[in-house]
């Protein structure tokens, strides 16, 4: 009966049918390599799937090859031939098209990850759970297309080759679409969470938005001057003619003496307390550069930042899962009737928490739209009230724009570059376009 009806991944249950859709073969025809394929998926039918993660698949099946081994059941040769054999050479074309044909990969890896962290490695084993997040699966696909499109386009001819990128509903947290590569069959690596890089001037927010908490007018002049912090000269304003200029218009041409100043003025460790209020967790270095991005944050993270910003000072943490259904114990035919085991909404500590004034996230906004009204960021104008910020960091290696459009909720953080930090010839802009080209799909 086990053996029957236990769950094999990708809507499959019972050996027999695992049999006919990862190999298509009865399973008493399954060899060696084949049948620890999937006795090594039973842990955790999805993270140890071929289709899904052929590289923890294969660690997992030769754990079960050992095993053998060591029982004495196969041969020192049947052992050593069957773990050095590719197993995806072996996969059937409707297990290959099921990969393809899933919307959104990289969520829902994230998803796994996510329900881990809530209910422990053990949730995934037991399985038997219906699992609701706020996917939105016209973005997700749109999101998708627009960002291959960006890479084969633009980044061909100015020297990137990934990307990532994360929209949320800036109202509750939920995670809309997650994208965390141009190919999730080439690289099962999530850039919008695993990666950590260097934002550059989308973290200049940080340091704004913890002087308007101290009380210091976003129309307060700073000088345009160079300056010596802490032994490292930088340059004075390089967009900017005037010796002064206010928050506004440092704002909008990311001029880096004037976020300098603006760190100096409010000190590195408020930079770091504002940034943390926001849901920023990565380590941050209390360095001058930080208020540059010298200090590596996610994706995702950055979105729900700036998420606070679209939503009046109110921060929820961005997730995947709404809720979390026990599916062996319903009463009726409807999710809803099965036993709750988890709510997003029923989290205090998660969500609707206030952190910062509204004035601040308001008077945030405002100098955000100037970014794409006159500023740095016109690549991304959609004619709307969208708001956002650009980063590039040095030698071009991190492409960054994170924008919302408060009237519809929405935000989104992207991100272009290589895999090992190889320069490119581009700029933020590019980053920039690509946000304003997903946007106007999304609408």
């Amino acid at each position: 009966l086990y053996l029957n009806k236990v769950y094999l991944g990708v809507g499959q249950s019972g050996f027999e049918d695992a049999a006919q859709f990862y190999f298509d073969k009865s399973a008493r025809n399954l060899d060696l390599l084949e049948s620890a394929t999937l006795i090594a998926m039973l842990p955790a039918p999805n993270a140890f799937n071929p289709i899904v993660d052929p590289d923890k698949s294969r660690e997992q099946r030769n754990l079960v090859i050992d095993r053998m081994h060591k029982l004495g059941m196969i041969t020192d040769q049947e052992q050593r031939q069957a773990k050095l054999t590719p197993i995806e050479e072996r996969l059937s074309e409707e297990a290959r098209r099921s990969l393809s044909n899933n919307a959104a990969p990289y969520f829902y890896g994230y998803v796994q990850q996510e329900l881990t962290e809530l209910l422990g490695e053990d949730a995934l084993k037991m399985g038997n759970l219906y699992i609701e997040t706020g996917l939105d699966i016209t973005m997700q696909q749109k999101a998708a297309s627009a960002l291959k499109a960006s890479i084969e386009q633009d980044g061909t001819q100015v020297g990137f080759s990934q990307g990532a990128i994360a929209t949320l509903d800036s109202d509750t947290g939920e995670i809309l679409a997650m994208v965390g590569g141009k190919d999730y069959a080439e690289s099962q690596f999530n850039r919008a969470v695993q990666a950590k890089r260097q934002p550059g001037s989308t973290f200049k927010v940080f340091g704004y938005g913890a002087a308007l908490e101290q009380g210091i007018s976003p129309y307060t002049a700073f000088s345009c001057a160079p300056l010596n912090w802490q032994g490292q000269q930088y340059r004075g304003c390089e967009r900017t003619s005037t010796a002064s200029t206010d928050m506004f218009r440092g704002m909008a041409q990311s001029e880096n003496a004037i976020a300098l100043r603006i760190a100096q003025t409010v000190g590195l460790d408020g930079v770091i307390n504002f940034a943390q209020q926001l849901g920023v967790d990565s380590q941050l270095r209390p360095s001058p550069g930080l208020i540059l991005g010298e200090s590596e944050v996610s994706v995702l993270e950055m979105a729900g930042a700036y998420a606070t910003f679209a939503n009046d000072g109110t921060w929820n943490k961005p997730h995947a899962i709404r809720r979390i259904f026990d599916s062996s114990d319903c009463t009726g035919e409807t999710i809803d009737s099965c036993h709750l085991l988890y709510d997003f909404s029923n989290r205090a500590d998660l969500h609707r928490e206030q952190v910062i004034s509204r004035d601040t996230a308001r008077t945030m906004t405002s100098m955000l739209q100037g970014v794409i009204q006159g500023g740095t960021g016109t690549a991304a104008r959609l004619g709307l009230d969208e708001a956002g910020k650009t980063g590039t960091t040095n030698s071009n290696v991190d492409l960054w724009f994170v924008g919302y459009v408060p009237s519809q909720d929405l935000v989104t953080a992207i991100w272009l570059g290589n895999d090992d930090n190889s320069p490119t010839r581009g700029g933020s802009s590019y980053a920039a376009k690509l946000w304003g080209a997903y946007m106007r799909e999304a609408f």
